[in-house]
């Protein structure tokens, strides 16, 4: 059987490497000016006069009384300094395990200045007893020993002192995330680490200090559906101070997943039939990262990764990386990246501080059949940003993806008379490359209103149309030789609202493109995992926990719909019936999050 043009219509590789950081190093240093907004700056003492460290200070805005809008922590001397914040009248909230809160301060921040406050926080239970007992059996003593997770004896004479937890920059604290997601139309895909399409997915991350500049954190992600998938990463983080930081890192995982290659998915949730499951596969990650910032001008993030894979024979990668972000003027940011490390939703923790915790892995997990595939993306980017207001900004980025492996697998169904079946599919294009352009627009309405706009023009691979009709187990045999590579537009347009009343957080997300690329167009900024023409919904509903002697966190559910309208579905028709081409299948995900200190 001839097939359409001989098979010549082979993917062409597009020569050469982008060269990202030279041009940004001939660019000025210029010092920020910060004549659009003010900061908060101040002091944290005891009434003995005691700078008091990790003390929590949240920033609400006047007419948002109950939504935080900034939380930060005083230092070693009980400094304190917020970031930029726009002219306005705030309100202040601190507090500190051990003391008594202070709230419903009043300040209020001018453009180009910083405004002081020095505050003073009294002792829980003062007022009990002044007294010292020699024998710390007090109700002060109980009270703070259990605060600060030390010995009630801790002040004996020839004791050694165990860690002020005081002089340390960071606390014990912890966040989790359990999700479920559920394919509408019966029909999924595994692939692993990255999403799940059908099945229990939990993210866990605890943190503990164990220094004064360090602390250990015990990271985990768990996933079980037609297969099981989990792996857990311990990572020593050393922070000598607020501009340098680093850590190190040690992972293992395994993975075990049903057969995919028969005629139907398998929908069991833990299969105890051996024919359906393979040997695990053994993964072995070590990490090295640092970040370091120079007078909030230059901030540079690089590390390395090395990744193994063990499934009968052996696989390896080794991951560097580097962004770097220079703000040269007030408004004004550009940065570059080279990374095989990709952040989304899936993958990502925030702790109770604020900052977020990035659990992905720089490698690709695939599974199709008897056969394990590990592929690496590495994606290099420059771009631009401007602030035109103060609720407006602008970015131009250019980027470039490398792909060594397989890539990302899509399902294949073969429809016709007889019977119907589906299989996973990879391209095994070792050594592809994709690159591209975004023009992104944001905009706020309000503190509590947003949107943004992006349009990409990039390369990605998709169908050709047929001049005749062969079989459909030719056209699975010879997938490549009906794809080709070519530019595609994509516009993705996003609306987000938060109603501070309910704590409750919408989103919506449009995506469109004129065909169905089989091959995401710019991967690596969609955090959401739409990769298809569609629309898309989430919600998310906070609830507070109770703030009791310090302990600070939060509960989020959250319910989202992936590819409500569309799954980016490509058709082709085959003599013998259709073989359809699915992306990415429409799913309901549904979860609870959980931080706290």
């Amino acid at each position: 059987m001839r097939l359409y043009s001989e098979r010549c219509s082979r993917m062409k590789y597009l020569p050469g490497t982008v060269t990202l950081f030279c041009a940004l190093f001939l660019v000025p240093v210029i010092a920020a000016n910060a004549n659009s907004g003010g900061r908060l700056s101040g002091n944290i003492k005891s009434v003995s006069g005691n700078p008091l460290r990790n003390a929590i200070i949240k920033i609400f805005k006047e007419v948002q009384h109950n939504e935080i809008l900034l939380v930060t922590r005083s230092d070693s001397r009980g400094f304190f300094q917020s970031a930029q914040l726009t002219p306005g009248t705030y309100f202040l909230e601190v507090s500190r395990a051990g003391y008594q809160p202070v709230t419903a301060t009043k300040f209020k921040i001018d453009p180009g200045q910083t405004t002081s406050l020095d505050i003073i926080l009294r002792d829980l239970i003062d007022y009990i007893d002044n007294s010292k007992d020699p024998r710390n059996w007090d109700l002060e003593t109980v009270m703070r020993s259990t605060s600060d997770r030390r010995f009630i004896f801790r002040d004996l004479p020839g004791l050694a002192s165990p860690l002020n937890e005081k002089d340390s920059p960071f606390i014990r604290s912890g966040a989790m995330k359990i999700a479920s997601s559920t394919p509408l139309d019966g029909a999924s895909y595994l692939f692993h680490p990255q999403t799940s399409q059908n099945g229990v997915t939990t993210n866990f991350a605890f943190t503990e200090p164990v220094g004064l500049h360090s602390r250990m954190i015990l990271s985990g992600q768990m996933d079980f559906g037609s297969g099981t998938f989990w792996r857990f990463r311990n990572t020593f983080n050393y922070r000598p101070d607020s501009n340098h930081d680093y850590r190190l890192s040690v992972g293992y995982g395994r993975m075990t997943m049903g057969d995919q290659s028969t005629d139907s998915l398998p929908s069991q949730f833990l299969s105890r039939d051996l024919d359906l499951r393979e040997p695990g596969v053994q993964t072995l990650a070590i990490g090295l990262e640092g970040n370091t910032t120079l007078l909030d001008v230059l901030a540079i993030k690089y590390g390395f990764d090395y990744s193994r894979l063990r499934y009968g024979t052996s696989q390896q990668f080794i991951n560097p990386s580097i962004q770097i972000v220079l703000t040269p003027a007030d408004g004004w940011s550009l940065r570059t990246s080279f990374t095989s490390r990709r952040a989304n939703d899936t993958n990502t923790l925030v702790l109770p501080d604020g900052e977020t915790l990035d659990l992905s892995e720089p490698t690709l997990i695939s599974m199709v059949g008897n056969e394990v595939n590990m592929s690496q993306i590495r994606h290099s980017e420059i771009a631009a940003g401007r602030d035109l207001t103060p609720g407006t900004s602008v970015e131009i980025s250019f980027y470039h993806d490398q792909v060594k492996g397989p890539g990302l697998p899509f399902m294949v169904t073969t429809v016709t008379p007889h019977r119907q079946k589906s299989q996973i599919l990879q391209m095994n294009e070792d050594g592809s490359s994709q690159r591209g352009a975004r023009f992104t627009v944001k905009h706020k309405f309000s503190e509590n209103l947003g949107s943004s706009i992006a349009y990409v023009y990039g390369e990605s691979m998709g169908l050709t149309e047929l001049h005749e009709l062969v079989p459909s187990e030719c056209l699975n045999k010879y997938l490549s030789d009906y794809m080709r590579q070519s530019y595609q537009h994509a516009i993705t347009g996003s609306f987000n609202a938060k109603i501070p009343q309910t704590k409750t957080t919408l989103l919506a997300v449009l995506r469109w493109y004129p065909g169905n690329p089989l091959i995401p167009v710019d991967w690596f900024s969609d955090q959401m995992d739409i990769a298809t023409k569609s629309i898309n919904f989430e919600i998310r509903q906070a609830v507070p926990l109770p703030d009791i002697m310090g302990t600070d966190g939060q509960w989020d559910i959250w319910v989202d719909l992936r590819n409500a309208l569309n799954q980016g579905k490509a058709t082709l028709a085959a003599s013998d019936g259709d073989v359809v081409f699915n992306r990415n299948p429409r799913s309901v995900r549904f979860g609870i999050s959980l931080n706290f200190h």
